[in-house]
């Protein structure tokens, strides 16, 4: 049974038997796809708090981010970032072209398809100016600290990414989505909540990172440290 692990992204290249790289950056693309959409619904959280839908799917697409960076480097999550925003232009595209198409004089529900589909692009603008933001800076923050510690301590370096990683996603992301559609109270209030709720899924999902990253390093036989990475996120190359 082979136990070596592959450490390094030179290294990683020649391997071609990496089996569950695929289908976690399938899912990280279909839930970005999916919070984008659903995201537009503001949901109460008791008397004085809101979130959007989004809010509550949207963490597990970080814990993936940070799954994918943790065993398989910060290249090899660069690339998932870009292609699950790639994928989201096309998404942003057929959605418009559905709109602009004539709609049969049977069917009234034109209006109301504008009003929640019709917002799709400006989801789409918000998340590039901070969902890209948020990830590329926590997946940097994970993989030095990574370095640094000699990857110990994933706990610390969870954290960390996520403290100020998505402070800046929050923070931008609600902004630039709502501001015009809700008033500015309740853009900081959901601001505010969506970091808090963010937060909270981190301390909870830990263990969850923890099992998780640890069977995929096992599995693949690979545990990459970005000693030498390029990290200039418009860089899609594996170095």
């Amino acid at each position: 049974m082979n136990t070596h692990l592959i450490h390094n992204l030179k290294e990683l290249q020649s391997n071609k038997q990496l089996k569950f790289y695929t289908p976690l950056a399938m899912l990280f693309v279909s839930l970005f796809i999916v919070v984008n959409l659903v995201t537009q619904k503001i949901v109460p959280i008791g008397d004085h708090l809101i979130l959007t839908a989004g809010d509550f799917i949207y963490p597990l697409n970080y814990l993936l981010s940070m799954i994918l960076t943790e065993v398989y480097g910060y290249a090899m999550s660069r690339r998932v970032i870009w292609t699950s925003f790639v994928c989201n232009i096309f998404v942003v595209l057929a959605i418009l072209l559905s709109i602009a198409l004539p709609d049969a004089a049977s069917w009234h529900e034109q209006e109301q398809y504008v009003m929640i589909l019709g917002r799709t692009p400006r989801i789409l603008a918000a998340s590039l100016s901070a969902f890209l933001v948020g990830e590329f800076i926590g997946s940097y923050i994970l993989a030095k600290i990574k370095i640094f510690t000699s990857g110990k301590y994933l706990w610390f370096r969870a954290m960390g990414a996520t403290i100020i990683g998505q402070l800046i996603d929050s923070m931008a992301f609600t902004a630039i989505a709502f501001a015009g559609v809700i008033s500015w109270k309740d853009v900081i209030i959901l601001s505010v909540a969506a970091y808090g709720c963010k937060l909270i899924y981190q301390i909870l999902l830990t263990p969850i990172i923890y099992v998780v990253a640890g069977k995929l390093k096992k599995w693949e036989h690979v545990d990459i440290f970005d000693r030498n990475t390029n990290f200039n996120p418009f860089n899609l190359g594996l170095k």
